[in-house]
């Protein structure tokens, strides 16, 4: 099985990723509906919680369609077998930003309503913002040298 090409498995990841970013905005954009019906199911006291939580995962929300839509155009220029251009530079540090500050809004949330699935994804987004940028740098590198032998040839 092709691996890196617009038919290959990482074409099919994009399309996947393609649809979670939509299905990402509608859920956005139902956020305080949605919430209000759910929290309306699992308690009855609705707006102690709300708006805390409409709050969190606004913001927290964003910085998740930032990210996908991040590795969205990584896997658009991968199936473009272009892997080191300055631009996937750029998106890996933009996710391991988006990453970082999802974990520092999950550090907030432990403060207020925490939970032993909080504490594991607040470390999830640690690791993967720390990954993120450790990445963009090998792509730096990366980039620097691809430059080098372009000028040489």
């Amino acid at each position: 099985m092709v691996i890196l090409d617009r038919k290959g498995f990482s074409g099919i990841v994009k399309h996947i990723l393609d649809l979670i970013f939509l299905g990402g905005i509608g859920i956005f954009l139902s956020l305080p509906f949605a919430l209000k019906w759910y929290l309306g199911l699992m308690y009855t006291r609705t707006s102690e919680n709300y708006n805390f939580l409409l709050g969190f995962l606004f913001i927290t929300g964003i910085l998740a369609l930032v990210v996908v839509n991040e590795i969205r155009k990584l896997l658009k220029n991968l199936n473009k077998r272009n892997p080191f251009i300055i631009n996937n530079v750029q998106s890996l540090n933009r996710i391991a930003v988006s990453c970082l500050l999802i974990a520092a809004c999950y550090v907030i949330k432990i403060i207020f309503y925490n939970s032993f699935l909080t504490i594991i994804v607040t470390m999830v987004f640690i690791i993967t913002g720390f990954f993120s940028i450790i990445l963009a740098e090998v792509f730096r590198q990366a980039v620097l040298v691809k430059e080098e032998n372009d000028l040489t040839i």
